[in-house]
């Protein structure tokens, strides 16, 4: 009986997995598109939000005749970004150009912020290898069968039907947000109680070791990497300093002991003074993004002086 149980449990993951690998669900259609090896992009973008909202590949191509595709995700930090960036590189052709949208978020540990994602995946090695190193729970899960689902049960009822699928808004990988400037950023400051940021020394070092990993890649791979400060709200930057300055020296300094790193800071640009150009402190809306986007291209332009080969 038991054994039954043991085998059906198999029979409904390996199920669920192949629903959930082949959906085209919003949360899971951009993901099964790298994981297919259909990417295979000339330029493509690696970061969290900052990047998946900030970095237009349609409008950047318009300007540069650079075809990109974004691989941001939301609430990403470095860490796990190497499982986006390792499992990128096992399925499709490596890029020519790697833009690494860097800030402070992304330098600080958190835990895993779309392990949804990951779970059809468990027979990729790569992704696995990398996952492991974040979540110690994946050494028994892939040997339990369901067990990887628990806390997903929504997903698991996506892929047996039951729930419907949300089509995905998103262009190239590219998130445009319309927002007008909310209130988050007062109710930041509020809990903050007139301090500024606290950052730890150990986590940033331990995710900028995470980017170490990039750089090397993109120079086995003679990819040209170029690091992005992209713009985030005036007030905000005030608030991160004295590690908002001493983290950016740390980034020019690894551009600058790797030939083919180049760091551009774009985040005291003057519009970021003006809130219309954000809906929050740390992401620009589209209004603000129409700007950047003709700044990263004329800089990428300069930097290039002709178009890649």
């Amino acid at each position: 009986m038991l054994l039954a149980c043991y085998g059906l449990l198999w029979a409904l993951q390996l199920y669920v997995d192949y629903r959930l690998s082949n959906s085209n669900h919003a949360d899971y259609s951009q993901w099964n598109t790298l994981m297919q090896g259909k990417v295979n992009a000339r330029m493509v973008f690696l970061g969290n939000s900052r990047t998946e909202a900030h970095f237009d590949p349609v409008c950047i191509e318009k300007n540069t005749g650079i075809s990109g595709h974004n691989l941001g995700l939301s609430g990403l930090s470095m860490s796990e970004e190497q499982i986006i960036w390792k499992s990128y590189l096992a399925h499709n052709q490596p890029a020519k150009i790697v833009v690494q949208n860097v800030d402070l978020y992304a330098l600080t540990k958190k835990p895993l912020a779309h392990k949804a994602l990951y779970l059809p995946y468990y027979n990729d090695k790569v992704l696995l290898k990398e996952l492991k190193k974040s979540d110690a729970t994946v050494a028994y899960e892939q040997w339990i069968p369901m067990s990887k689902y628990r806390g997903f049960e929504t997903d698991v009822l996506r892929a047996l039907g039951i729930l419907g699928i949300k089509k995905t808004t998103k262009i190239k990988g590219h998130l445009q947000h319309k927002e007008n400037w909310n209130n988050d950023f007062s109710l930041f400051k509020a809990a903050l109680q007139g301090k500024k940021i606290n950052y730890s020394t150990t986590e940033i070092a331990h995710e900028l070791a995470a980017l170490k990993e990039i750089i090397a890649d993109c120079h086995q791979l003679q990819s040209q990497l170029i690091l992005v400060w992209a713009p985030q709200y005036d007030e905000l930057t005030a608030l991160q300093e004295p590690t908002f300055s001493e983290v950016k020296k740390q980034i020019k300094q690894l551009a600058q002991e790797n030939p083919n790193v180049v760091f551009w800071d774009f985040s005291t640009q003057s519009f970021t003074k003006e809130k219309t150009n954000f809906y929050n402190s740390f992401h620009m809306n589209h209004l603000g993004v129409a700007v950047f986007y003709k700044q990263f291209s004329d800089s990428l332009n300069v930097h290039l002086k002709k178009p890649i080969p």
